[in-house]
């Protein structure tokens, strides 16, 4: 999964919530999560920016930083679903 802007975030963050219900209780998993929907909201406001600035690649490291989150989490899930 990934995001191209922050209003994709919803659809990917039902998932990984979808996700995470379905393994035994983690907090450190639920906490990726969280500091996922941080970097978002960050990343909202950039667009903000770079909209405003007319300079689109103003949001490109972060939105990167976000997807590589995304995708760690997604792979920290399967091997939490394959342990248990």
């Amino acid at each position: 999964m990934k995001i191209e802007t922050s209003m994709d975030w919803n659809t990917v963050s039902r998932e990984l919530s979808r996700q995470l219900a379905a393994l035994p209780f983690n907090p450190d998993l639920r906490k990726l999560q969280l500091n996922i929907n941080r970097l978002v909201s960050e990343l909202s406001v950039l667009e903000v920016e770079a909209r405003r600035t007319k300079k689109p690649t103003l949001t490109e490291p972060l939105l990167n930083q976000i997807n590589e989150a995304i995708d760690r989490l997604e792979k920290l899930i399967i091997i939490a679903t394959l342990m248990s």
